[in-house]
């Protein structure tokens, strides 16, 4: 060891500017090292550089690349975003025409009760006994007329047929009608002739002739009430048998008065919907003509289940307020509100478990007319009709003091529910503010939320296009992820 000691201090004592340099290379070479390893962007360069290269080993092995953990900094990221989450967005007046957002859709809150309810799947159907309406012939006959197709609309005593009489019983009994007629006229003279007279023999023969009165007026009412029983009318008789002593060949049948007061409805009318006759057939007394319908008043049959039996009957007792639901046009719905439960059944269905209650039903219409050779034909369009699918609300449970809004102006935000407040102008384009709500009630296309201070009475918020408001939000925020504003951002 000594002798190796004694020959490389030699060779340095010989070789002094050889051994200077090479010191000299050795501690540059430790800096560099320490300069590459520990600066992260100079180290990458190197990297780069020598990559797919035959150094890129030997690199790797003396500066090896820091593997991070990601979990030491995977919430770091997130922590940053949450600080830096936009609450504002500018929309353009092109971006909100684009939501469906217009100033008819900016509306101030406002604070008010509002009720939970049951809803019911329900239909529409006919008053029994009332809706539909038979006409019968009064007369045996033939038809020689009829007025109407079917589908038209006619209104209470409009003709709907006339029928030629063939029944021998009733011709017979208009000609011994107007035989009694023709014989209380001459009775009637010959008194009024003895009135001028004065003869012994007057005063009995004036007995005589008041008592064949009696008897004649007696005749004529039994006549009469048999010509009424056979379908003749009080106005026909006294019209052509008592005033123009013409025998009554033909019988005009007329559509019926409607029972029933008309709630309010303007004018009633029935619809011509089965013809059971047409001109030539010859007809019986009793014999169905056609059938009418009388669509004004309908009812609503509500499916109850067994769980929602007390529920229904303390809302029957208490007159709770019914709305009923219907479908309207493009998959939008509308409601028939301030209704009233009529009755409940009293029977339960034994298997399905099921009973119903009865909403009465006021009904509108449209009436359009075809003329046609100058006939003119009327035809009704019924708003509700029988066998239509519907639900009924029934109020059951009190909300008080919270904010009722349409479902379009309530945004779901993964874990929050939002609304959008419109605080100000940037230019033309309208700003809005995300205000995070807490729901109460949710019905199909309302929402109720707490009234909690989170947005206040009179301030006035989108009422539709929320969900893509609030998208729109999330992509700005996602644009700004790494820090930006915090007043909001802009969107065209």
């Amino acid at each position: 060891m000594n002798f190796i000691m004694k020959k490389i201090q030699q060779f340095i004592r010989r070789n002094i500017a050889v051994t200077v340099v090479v010191l000299l290379l050795l501690l540059l070479t430790g800096v560099f090292y320490v300069v590459v390893a520990k600066v992260e962007p100079i180290r990458n360069s190197v990297a780069n550089a020598v990559k797919d290269t035959v150094f890129a080993g030997f690199v790797q092995y003396v500066l090896p690349t820091e593997q991070h953990d990601e979990s030491e900094h995977s919430i770091e990221p997130e922590t940053t975003m949450l600080q830096t989450q936009l609450v504002e967005i500018s929309l353009s007046p092109a971006a909100a025409k684009n939501i469906g957002l217009d100033d008819s859709s900016i509306k101030p809150v406002a604070v008010g009760d509002y009720y939970k309810s049951l809803t019911l799947p329900a239909v529409v159907t006919q008053r029994q006994g009332f809706s539909v309406v038979f006409v019968p012939s009064p007369v045996t006959g033939v038809v020689s007329k009829v007025y109407h197709e079917e589908g038209v609309s006619v209104l209470p005593d409009e003709p709907l047929f006339d029928i030629q009489l063939n029944q021998q019983e009733i011709l017979k009994g208009q000609a011994d009608y107007l035989a009694l007629l023709k014989k209380r006229e001459i009775n009637a003279a010959e008194i009024e002739r003895l009135k001028g007279l004065d003869y012994e023999i007057i005063p009995k023969r004036q007995r005589e002739l008041a008592y064949e009165k009696e008897q004649i007026d007696r005749e004529i009412a039994v006549v009469k009430k048999i010509l009424l029983v056979q379908g003749l009318t009080e106005e026909s008789i006294a019209e052509s048998l008592e005033k123009q002593e013409l025998i009554i060949r033909n019988v005009t049948v007329a559509a019926p008065k409607i029972n029933g007061n008309n709630n309010g409805i303007s004018e009633q009318m029935y619809t011509v919907d089965n013809l059971n006759v047409a001109a030539g057939k010859n007809v019986t007394v009793g014999e169905s003509l056609c059938q009418l319908s009388d669509y004004s008043k309908l009812v609503i049959k509500g499916k109850v289940f067994a769980a929602n039996e007390k529920q229904v009957s303390k809302a029957l007792e208490t007159k709770s307020r019914i709305s009923a639901i219907f479908e309207g046009e493009s998959g939008t719905h509308f409601s028939v509100p301030d209704l009233q439960i009529r009755s409940i059944d009293n029977n339960i269905d034994s298997k399905s478990g099921i009973l119903y209650c009865y909403v009465d039903l006021i009904n509108h219409f449209k009436r359009h007319e075809i003329v046609q050779e100058k006939n003119i034909r009327k035809y009704t369009q019924w708003q509700f009709k029988p066998g239509q699918r519907c639900e009924l609300d029934i109020e059951y449970e009190k909300l008080p003091n919270c904010i009722v809004l349409p479902l379009d102006a309530v945004a779901d935000d993964v874990t929050e529910r939002c609304v959008f407040e419109w605080v100000g102008n940037d230019d033309d384009n309208k700003i809005w503010r995300k205000k995070t709500v807490q729901v109460l009630y949710q019905k199909r296309n309302i929402v109720a939320i707490a009234n909690d201070g989170s947005i206040y009475p009179g301030a006035k918020i989108a009422t539709k296009g929320a969900a893509l408001i609030l998208a729109a939000l999330n992509a700005a925020n996602q644009r700004n992820s790494g820090g930006g504003i915090q007043h909001g951002d802009h969107v065209h």
